[in-house]
């Protein structure tokens, strides 16, 4: 009788414990519950791509991209209209965690899915290409020019302008005296009220075991020109490698000053289920200061939010119930 070698037995073995594909998506740290009709389908989009046979990150880029052509969200058609009223301004970024690879645009402007043109970035010498030179590296590669601005980002400018300019014009000196915001008294929440700045991500893990990630925003009306969050600083707004892939959103400079997506997926490394090592990250992470932030590991998933749309109010508890996000396995 032949016997086989060992390593056929561990690669039998491997191949039969290996965790089945998972895609989960999430629709920023603003986004209700509700929204969830959203994410599902993305969330769906992404595991028909890996039970296709696409590898993790072809499932990572189908995901975002349903919700960049979902106008209801802040990233590709939908993303936030610039205070002058006319300029958008997109991010995006997608990490392969089976081989380092890493692709990211920002300040790009006029294209339909940023994220697939950060996936072209990752086959060039260059982790990161910003502004002018994004949208001409775009064109480049055969991305048509398009406009992102529709009725639902027109809609959520103009509650901004009407906010920040108030009712009569003779008042805004006035008012640029006086901190407004801190004063603010209006049933519905400032936060609410200014609009979302928020992300959508989305992290998988394909049939070999392989992971990725890839995001993608249209940042916040409140911005200079030009300004840059976390989504495409590396190790910021994603982190994928062999031992699973994370995906954040929230207030991006702060995202940026902890890593949030390297530190958590760090706990994923250290063995830790993906739903604690996303509760983790939201613990340590400043209490008031919007994260929201979805994970994926050898065998778990996980995802939360420490900002309830619901109750217009930060949480310490309960993480997993916010937000609008989508796990199909």
């Amino acid at each position: 009788m032949r016997i086989r070698p060992p390593f056929a037995f561990l690669l039998l073995a491997a191949g039969l414990l290996a965790a089945p594909p998972a895609a989960v998506v999430h629709g920023g740290a603003g986004s209700p519950r509700a929204r969830m009709d959203g994410t599902d389908p993305a969330a769906a989009k992404a595991l028909a791509a890996l039970k296709a046979g696409g590898s993790a990150l072809d499932g990572a880029l189908a995901g975002v991209v349903v919700l960049e052509d979902d106008s209801r969200f802040n990233a590709g058609t939908g993303a936030n209209l610039r205070l002058d009223g006319k300029t958008i301004q997109m991010d995006a970024a997608c990490m392969d965690g089976a081989t380092g690879g890493y692709g990211a645009v920002a300040a790009i402007e006029r294209v339909r899915n940023p994220v697939l043109v950060a996936r072209k970035v990752m086959d060039t010498p260059h982790l990161l290409i910003v502004g002018e030179g994004a949208t001409r590296f775009a064109r480049a590669m055969g991305f048509p020019d398009y406009d992102p601005t529709c009725a639902e980002n027109k809609a959520r400018f103009k509650r901004v302008r009407d906010i920040l300019k108030g009712s009569d014009p003779r008042q805004i000196e006035a008012w640029k005296r006086y901190d407004w915001k801190k004063a603010w008294n209006f049933p519905t929440p400032l936060k609410e009220a200014l609009g979302p700045s928020d992300t959508v991500g989305c992290v998988t893990r394909d049939a070999k075991g392989n992971f990725a990630a890839a995001i993608s925003t249209g940042g916040t009306t409140i911005t200079f020109y030009g300004r840059v969050g976390d989504v495409p600083m590396f190790g910021a707004g994603i982190y994928a490698g062999p031992k699973g892939a994370v995906a954040c959103t929230g207030n991006g400079e702060d995202i940026v000053k902890h890593l949030v997506a390297k530190a958590t997926y760090d706990l994923l490394a250290q063995g830790l289920p993906a739903q604690e090592a996303v509760d983790r990250a939201l613990k340590a992470f400043p209490p008031t200061i919007d994260l929201g932030l979805v994970a994926v590991g050898p065998g778990t998933t996980g995802g939360g939010c420490n900002y309830s749309a619901e109750k217009k109010a930060f949480v310490k508890t309960g993480y997993r119930d916010q937000m609008a996000w989508s796990v199909r396995e």
